[in-house]
């Protein structure tokens, strides 16, 4: 199995809007990176938006032998939210929060993450995934082991911006966890 993961935003102010993440076979995942062309993708250096749509457009997630989540986070806005509410409080540090949220995150994950897997008679605790330094600390945190980027981070890349740009690719599953993330946070920061 390969796993990626990759998300959009403005990846310098930690702006994660969505994350993306993909799991499948090493054929499934193989088989749609050569469909979208010979040279490794990644969106930011494809020339214009109609090839990045046209990438997106490629894509598809059969669910059976290749999973693509993406969620809506709105990390920054959650952080924020919960500093503007923390004003009479001391606030917990920055790590402390990620790990927190990071632990909750998963919760709502690991199910889906495992009836995928389940099939394919492979436990979740052996995924490798391949990710960027804006993925790590949720990876490690989730107890997984990071890999450097490779076909399933690229798929991954292209998941995150067809769905920051209103592009969502076939067979996606798209999960909102912005606010309860939002109010799960609250209750253990407020």
């Amino acid at each position: 199995m390969l796993a990626g993961m990759d998300v959009s935003g403005d990846s310098e102010s930690g702006n994660h809007k969505f994350m993306a993440i993909v799991i499948g076979t090493d054929e499934g995942v193989e088989a749609l990176a050569r469909r979208l062309g010979s040279k490794p993708i990644h969106m930011s250096s494809a020339r214009s938006r109609d090839e990045k749509n046209s990438i997106v457009g490629k894509t598809e997630f059969d669910r059976k032998n290749l999973m693509g989540l993406c969620l809506r986070l709105e990390k920054k806005q959650t952080f924020s939210k919960l500093r503007e509410h923390s004003k009479k409080h001391r606030f917990t540090n920055r790590r402390k929060l990620s790990r927190t949220y990071h632990a909750l995150m998963w919760s709502l994950l690991r199910d889906r993450v495992e009836q995928f897997l389940q099939p394919h008679n492979y436990e979740v605790h052996r995924l490798d995934v391949q990710c960027d330094s804006d993925c790590r600390n949720f990876v490690t945190d989730c107890g997984w082991r990071s890999a450097k980027p490779g076909p399933a981070h690229a798929l991954a890349d292209v998941l995150a911006w067809g769905n920051s740009h209103g592009r969502e690719p076939k067979g996606t599953v798209r999960l909102d966890l912005s606010d309860i993330l939002y109010a799960q946070m609250l209750k253990r920061f407020i």
